[in-house]
């Protein structure tokens, strides 16, 4: 495979972390090069399947490289499409990471470039406020699947939750947040911006779809409405398989909204889940193959200074294990995997999962990373809460 030049600009109009989405959307291969006037020498990032898996700048590699860089505000990329020879360093969610440099940059823990002293490390320590929500954003919007654009103020609400409906929107401007509705009042739990989505394409699975939470302008903003005819009958053709997997992801989104809720009103969660479990895959190993469960369940945990939290209960239908296409930010490099002695499992294939995947549209394969994206978001800011309840 030759090399090719497929990516160029400036960062001040294509930030890293908007690069990041857009190349993990693309299941980009390659190396992104990253130069300033500032900087005697570029930052490298290296891609493998839209994932980053190495870095360099400067005297920093690895994560510490690529949190450096979020500081480069001023300065070029060129993104080559090539393959890879790179031992892979980083294994965090590429959308962790984006919302960890964010965060960083803005609580004044990365050097900006052009004031900084060269060879500082990046090291996250958190502080601020604890409840900051990240603004989750999408690739690029597909405008072939917007059937017509709605405009709302700031402060109104767009959907509410429990109530029917199974129309989906795409942001083209603005910044929305999702709230649960509690018996305390409105609990906000994720902002989302340009290119994320209101709604779900599990709805299209399932009929009768309840909206699972509340959606509220926070600015002025612009929504596409995505033509529900030509999804519906692209998500007919979608195999059993395919369509419990959705069905899947949508539930474990859901549940950490639900977790994240309970845990900014400050309720602790127990391990008592894991009595009666064996953990099947350990957080942090590299341990491959994508199931569906057809008896027993299982608990997604990460582990916390305060000990393990449960993100999610699978049953059957569900899947478990390494997503070839996504990075949900849980198992196996950033969560546990509990199960009850009457587990059964039924291995899949990832090559024929991930040939339907590349088969579908690029708003259906959007939405379906733009859930794996929310549940990213909603387990780091949550789990980082959590350490903090006292």
């Amino acid at each position: 495979m030759k090399s090719s030049y497929a990516l160029a600009g400036m960062l001040d109009f294509l930030n890293l972390g908007e690069l990041f989405q857009l190349l993990g959307a693309n299941n980009s291969t390659g190396t992104l090069r990253i130069s300033s006037r500032y900087s005697e020498e570029p930052g490298i990032i290296y891609f493998q399947s839209g994932n980053p898996i190495n870095a360099t700048a400067g005297s920093l590699t690895g994560l510490d490289a690529i949190y450096a860089l979020f500081g480069w505000s001023d300065g070029e990329f060129e993104f080559i499409r090539e393959p890879i020879d790179q031992k892979t360093t980083i294994k965090k969610n590429r959308m962790e990471i984006t919302l960890e440099g964010m965060k960083m940059l803005d609580e004044g823990l990365i050097d900006r470039m052009g004031s900084s002293a060269p060879g500082k490390k990046a090291v996250y320590k958190p502080q601020g406020d604890p409840t900051a929500l990240p603004v989750v954003k999408g690739p690029l919007v597909d405008y072939m699947y917007v059937a017509d654009e709605e405009d709302y103020v700031a402060g109104e609400t767009i959907a509410k939750q429990g109530r029917h409906g199974n129309w989906i929107w795409v942001v083209l401007d603005g910044i929305l947040e999702i709230r649960k509705e509690t018996p305390s009042g409105q609990v906000p739990i994720i902002r989302i911006g340009v290119g994320s989505f209101i709604g779900s394409i599990a709805a299209f699975i399932v009929q009768g779809s309840v909206r699972a939470s509340t959606v509220v302008a926070i600015t002025d903003v612009q929504l596409g409405v995505l033509d529900s005819q030509r999804l519906s009958r692209e998500n007919a053709l979608l195999s059993d398989n395919f369509s419990k997997i959705i069905k899947s992801l949508d539930k474990r989104y859901k549940q950490c909204a639900n977790l994240s809720a309970d845990i900014f009103q400050k309720k602790r969660k127990s391990d008592d889940f894991l009595v009666g479990k064996e953990p099947i895959i350990r957080e942090g190993e590299s341990k491959e193959g994508l199931f569906l469960i057809e008896q027993g369940n299982a608990f997604i945990a990460r582990k916390t200074e305060r000990g393990y939290i449960p993100l999610a209960r699978i049953e059957e239908g569900d899947f478990v294990g390494q997503m070839p296409f996504l990075q949900v930010g849980h198992e196996p490099y950033s969560a546990a995997v509990f199960a009850s002695e009457d587990l059964q499992l039924k291995q899949l294939s990832k090559e024929e999962i991930q040939k339907e995947f590349e088969a579908l549209s690029t708003t259906m394969k959007n939405l379906i990373e733009n859930t794996a994206a929310g549940i990213s978001a909603l387990t780091k800011t949550t789990c980082d809460f959590y350490s903090k309840i006292r």
